[in-house]
């Protein structure tokens, strides 16, 4: 006999939890499956373990690194205490993964259901072998680790994201493959713990579309604290020399080859689509796996809507609880509303942090938009000078007719926090201007958009 469901929510992270909620506070009943551990990528593989590693780790590098720029001394040397790093870790961790099931379980109108999805049709699947049928559903199911395929990588030499949240001991040096937000993070928690870390990347210039300079400042930060970095590799393969593994590249006329023990590999991800089934309910996909979604956040099949990674739209958690909720929302409409694209902020974790919302320039002058910009540093900045962190700086990128404020990037202390004045003043499309009229505390390290801003508006 076929189980029926009202709406089915396919998938128990982020994205699909919004989801979820947002129908069930609609008065729908809800079906929420999960085929495996609750709580989802950020909680339980990403955003949070990452963090709760990443401070000890920066922490021990300004204690044995950064004490005397302050004026104070440490007798001896801090090491690292890594199996209670990470029994802290794996403590905070349940304990937030317990918190959101219990969100769940609270919640009226959710059920809560083990097991694997499969489509068999448009309006049916199987649960664990078991048929059911739904009006509408939602697929939230993420994504997973992606390992490239390059000549002579060995599985035994590879380490994954999820690998090095557990490692008790470190390898004494690192490849890191890739320079995204996963390889600079866990690639700076390895080096300020002890180990020897190369970065690679095939982007000659970082990320293409990002303010080059800006760029090319914040990877010498990273690299001034021992990382070595490599960009525009190409030509690359794994070789042994004699027991040592080797990687062999070439960035422009230079030939590499670095040793090493351990390869991260932090190059993507790809949608956990592969088990769906997906064209049994009539979903189309990318070439890569992602579900395209209008801007409904419907497939193909309008009576099945997506959110977050599986999208492939921006793998980051505030856009996938965006589009969890918007999409659950819709689920349980009769007609539903256009989803708007909202500002993402984005940050990258290191020491000193990077973010960035909006347009970059080189996006800007793509679309043809005439552009005003402005850069500052943070070591004109009073706040950065007295902490002694003026290792930083500052883009803004406004419309060069309306004055409006179109983008940011910087880098520096506290980055991650500081995106969200202008992320704000942008929602609310602010010009120059208007932003120049408010006051600012100071000293702060927000005072760094009022004083670039005051330039850009001529004022005193």
């Amino acid at each position: 006999m076929e189980h029926s469901h009202e709406i089915l929510v396919i998938g128990a992270g982020s994205a699909g939890r919004y989801a979820a909620r947002a129908a069930a506070s609609l008065g729908k009943t809800v079906t929420l499956v999960e085929s495996g551990p609750f709580g989802g990528l950020c909680i339980l593989k990403g955003c949070m373990p990452s963090k709760a590693l990443l401070r000890p780790a920066h922490t021990l590098y300004f204690l044995n690194h950064k004490l005397e720029e302050i004026g104070l001394r440490l007798e001896g040397k801090a090491f690292p205490d890594i199996p209670r790093m990470i029994r802290q870790k794996n403590a905070m961790i349940q304990e937030m993964a317990d918190d959101a099931l219990h969100g769940i379980e609270k919640t009226e109108g959710i059920t809560l259901e083990r097991g694997q999805f499969s489509f068999t049709g448009p309006h049916a699947g199987h649960l664990d072998g078991i048929p059911v049928i739904f009006e509408k559903a939602v697929i939230a199911t993420g994504s997973s680790l992606k390992i490239p395929a390059i000549p002579g990588l060995r599985k035994d030499w590879i380490l994954t994201s999820d690998d090095v949240l557990e490692l008790e001991e470190l390898p004494g040096s690192v490849l890191v493959m890739g320079g995204g937000p996963v390889g600079l993070e866990l690639g700076q928690y390895l080096l300020h713990l002890g180990s020897k870390v190369s970065l690679v990347d095939t982007n000659i210039n970082w990320h293409p579309q990002v303010d080059h300079e800006l760029a090319r400042n914040y990877l010498d930060a990273i690299e001034s604290q021992g990382m070595e970095i490599y960009l525009g590799i190409r030509r690359e393969e794994f070789v042994t020399r004699g027991n040592t593994p080797v990687f062999r590249c070439q960035t422009g006329d230079s030939h590499h080859e670095i040793p090493f023990d351990k390869v991260l590999v932090a190059t993507g991800r790809k949608p956990n689509t592969e088990h769906l089934n997906l064209q049994a309910a009539n979903i189309n996909t990318s070439r890569h796996g992602h579900v395209h979604v209008d801007n409904y956040l419907r497939t193909s099949n309008h009576h099945i809507y997506a959110a977050g990674d599986v999208t492939g739209v921006l793998p980051v958690l505030n856009l996938a609880t965006f589009q969890g909720e918007h999409a659950g929302r819709n689920a349980a409409l009769a007609n539903p509303i256009p989803v708007r694209s909202p500002l993402v902020p984005i940050s990258i974790f290191t020491e000193p942090e990077y973010a960035r919302v909006g347009i970059t320039e080189t996006q800007a002058r793509d679309r043809k938009i005439p552009v005003q910009t402005g850069r500052i540093s943070f070591s004109d900045l009073g706040k950065a000078i007295v902490n002694r962190q003026t290792q930083g700086g500052l883009k803004i990128v406004a419309h060069a007719k309306s004055r409006e404020i179109l983008g940011v990037e910087l880098f520096g202390a506290g980055a991650s926090d500081l995106i969200h004045t202008l992320t704000v003043a942008m929602h609310f499309h602010s010009t120059l201007d208007q932003y120049q009229e408010i006051l600012h505390i100071h000293p702060t390290f927000s005072e760094i958009f009022k004083y670039l801003i005051d330039e850009m508006t001529d004022s005193l």
